[in-house]
C-alpha cells in the first residue's frame, strides 16, 4: 500500500523552473507538466515530442491545444485565464474534436498547483461539519434539560438566569429577609412594613371590588324569588392599620 498522500491534498511547486522560463500564459500547460498531476499519457505529451522534431514550428500553449483536436483520448487544456498569477486547468477526454468529457481540474496561482475537490468531496464536507455542529447543539440542550412536577420537561433559560441580578426590587423579586435592620415608626410597623402592607392592602380592596354582592332587591324576607346581584363598592378603611385589622378579624367595611 503506497503511504503517497492523495493528489487533491497535495500542493506542488518549482520555483527553479519559473527562475529560468518564468511563467505566463504561453507555458503554463510546460510548467504543469512536471507536476504529480501530469499523466505522461496524455496527448499533450505526444504532441510535443511531434513538434519538437518540426523545424520552424514555435510550440506554446495555443499550437498545442489546436492539434490536440485532432486526436482522441486525454488531454490538458487552459480552461480559465487570469494573468499573470491565477489559472485554472482542466483535465479531460477528447471524443471528437468539438466534444469532451470533463474529468478533473487544477488551480495554478502563482507557482502553486493544486487540485480542485470533487463535488462529493464538498458535499460530504459541509455533510459532516452540519452534523458536527448538530451533535454539539444537541449537547448543549441535554445540559439545559430539567423536569419539574408543575411544569413538565423545560429548558434553562441563560440569559434569563443572568440577567435576574439586575430585576428591579419589587414585591414579586424582592426576597423576605426577617433579620434586615428597619426603622421603626409610629403603629408599631417598620417603614418598609408600613409600605409592603399598605401596598397589598390596596391591592386587596381593588380585587374586593370585582367581586358582586348578593342582596334581595326588594327587600322583602318573605319574597323566594331569585337574588339579584348588585355591585356595591367597597370603601377602603380611613387608615391601613385598620384594614390589616379587619382583614385578620375576617371583616371588611362596606359603605
Amino acid at each position: 500500500m503506497s503511504d503517497q498522500p492523495a493528489l487533491d491534498e497535495l500542493q506542488w511547486k518549482n520555483p527553479e523552473w519559473i527562475q529560468s522560463f518564468g511563467l505566463n500564459t504561453g507555458n503554463v500547460l510546460e510548467y504543469f507538466s512536471e507536476s504529480p498531476f501530469f499523466d505522461r499519457r496524455a496527448n499533450n505529451q505526444t504532441v510535443k515530442m511531434q513538434m519538437q522534431f518540426q523545424a520552424g514550428i514555435q510550440m506554446d500553449s495555443t499550437m498545442i491545444e489546436k492539434e490536440m483536436k485532432k486526436l482522441t483520448g486525454l488531454e490538458y487544456v487552459i480552461h480559465l485565464r487570469r494573468e499573470p498569477d491565477f489559472w485554472v486547468l482542466r483535465k479531460q477526454n477528447r471524443l471528437s474534436p468539438d466534444r469532451v468529457e470533463p474529468l478533473a481540474d487544477y488551480f495554478v496561482i502563482g507557482a502553486n498547483v493544486y487540485m480542485a475537490p470533487t463535488a462529493k468531496d464538498i458535499v460530504s464536507s459541509r455533510l459532516l461539519s452540519s452534523a458536527l455542529s448538530l451533535k454539539h447543539a444537541i449537547n448543549n440542550l441535554q445540559t439545559l434539560a430539567q423536569f419539574t412536577p408543575s411544569d413538565g420537561h423545560t429548558y434553562k433559560n441563560q440569559s434569563t438566569t443572568d440577567s435576574s441580578a439586575s430585576r428591579p426590587r419589587t414585591i414579586a423579586y424582592t426576597p423576605y429577609t426577617p433579620s434586615t435592620p428597619t426603622v421603626s415608626g409610629p403603629g408599631g410597623f417598620s417603614k418598609s412594613e408600613q409600605l409592603s402592607r399598605t401596598t397589598i392592602d390596596n391591592l386587596f380592596n381593588i380585587s374586593l371590588n370585582g367581586i358582586p354582592t348578593y342582596v334581595d332587591a326588594e327587600k322583602d324576607e318573605q319574597d323566594e324569588g331569585p337574588l339579584t346581584p348588585v355591585q356595591k363598592p367597597i370603601g377602603r378603611p380611613k387608615t391601613d392599620e385598620e384594614t390589616i385589622n379587619s382583614v385578620k378579624k375576617g371583616k371588611r367595611a362596606i359603605k
